[in-house]
């Protein structure tokens, strides 16, 4: 089993990374793999109006 913890907060390595830190650790000593991921390492942005997506498929 492995576990995905999502750091949702803007401050990389803030109180909430801190947190799933503690989480991780305890799921490691318990033999179960984890991974955090940042949410905020790839841009997210609303859309334009565009139709891009239409137009792609994508």
């Amino acid at each position: 089993m492995k576990v995905l913890l999502v750091n949702g907060s803007a401050h990389k390595e803030g109180c909430t990374y801190t947190a799933l830190r503690e989480v991780e650790k305890a799921l490691n000593k318990n033999g179960i793999a984890t991974e955090i991921f940042q949410l905020d390492a790839e841009p997210i942005a609303g859309c334009k109006g565009c139709r891009s997506c239409k137009k792609t498929g994508k």
